[in-house]
């Protein structure tokens, strides 16, 4: 239970089974950086997690955090028949549509993926000012760094790609995102049009485009070798795409994320993921990763392109 003295820091996750070690890594990172001063209460949104994993995680109700698992399969099943996948992709992607109405009782709350370690205490980001924003997020690197996802974000989506923001690390003004209904405009948006180069990003971006405070890269890094970055910015790195410590041993910043996995209780298991990651596996990373630009190409050229739809040009 939260001290009333300290000032409520919420936090939501999504996770399955498989993502549970992850978890425990980026709770750890929270922990270690965090503020006396504050309570951290995590919520953990699923459809379903193992005891066992319940059990482990529970490790993180502490004298200032807390865990709380909070079931959304009703509200899923409502749409589940719509949702649009891809690759490793499950439908917890798109449960962070639902955390407004979820959580109401906030004036704003923080979601994160996963696959994140926090290098600064993650109250930094939670006490930005939001303004009449309905998010706060920070640019997603891959629409400046690979250009047919710039293409793509720009001659699809119709959000230039300096603007289309990563949907991993979202400070959520709630009550501006019910007040616009984003919820809802998702699911019409969702019926009537197929993303599926990042399926609940694209969304979102089309969704709160021109309603978002950008934020400094340093707070959701994505780990590119061979670009300008001054590591002393770097607040949080996001392990996302093909930079994923727990698959390969030469991911930039990867350092980070077994410093922390090394005191949890899942280390390891993490350890034992790394070493069964084949040389198979890694090449079909690579057969993905192409067939994901082919896809962003594909969508480009297709006939229901969305942005020449909503020009009313076809």
């Amino acid at each position: 239970m939260a001290n009333n003295n300290l000032k409520e820091i919420p936090i939501v996750f999504s996770v399955d089974d498989n993502y549970a070690p992850f978890l425990a890594v980026a709770l750890t990172s929270i922990l270690e950086n965090s503020s006396k001063e504050n309570f951290y209460k995590f919520f953990v949104l699923n459809t379903g997690i193992s005891e066992e994993h319940i059990k482990r995680l529970s490790a993180y109700n502490t004298p200032n955090s807390s865990i709380e698992f909070v079931n959304v399969v009703d509200r899923l099943n409502s749409i589940c028949y719509k949702l649009h996948l891809r690759d490793y992709y499950t439908q917890t992607i798109y449960f962070r549509f639902f955390i407004p109405a979820l959580f109401s009782q906030y004036k704003k709350i923080l979601y994160l993926d996963c696959d994140v370690v926090l290098l600064q205490d993650v109250a930094s980001l939670y006490n930005v000012e939001l303004g009449n924003n309905v998010i706060a997020a920070i640019h997603e690197e891959t629409m400046s760094n690979v250009k047919v996802f710039g293409d793509y974000s720009e001659e699809f989506l119709d959000v230039p790609k300096m603007e289309y923001f990563n949907s991993g690390i979202l400070l959520i003004n709630t009550e501006r995102y019910m007040e616009l209904d984003i919820e809802g405009g998702f699911i019409k948006l969702l019926a009537e049009h197929k993303f599926e180069v990042a399926p609940d990003q694209d969304y979102l971006n089309v969704l709160c485009s021109g309603n978002v405070k950008y934020l400094d890269i340093g707070w959701n890094k994505t780990p590119f070798k061979n670009i300008e970055f001054n590591r002393e910015d770097l607040k949080l790195v996001h392990y996302k795409l093909n930079f994923k410590p727990w698959h390969y041993d030469d991911v930039l910043y990867g350092e980070y994320f077994w410093d922390f996995a090394s005191r949890t209780s899942y280390y390891n298991e993490l350890i034992d993921m790394q070493k069964s990651f084949t040389d198979l596996d890694k090449k079909n990373d690579e057969i993905a990763y192409k067939k994901l630009q082919q896809t962003a190409q594909d969508y480009i050229n297709c006939a229901r392109n969305y942005k020449k739809m909503k020009l009313g040009i076809i």
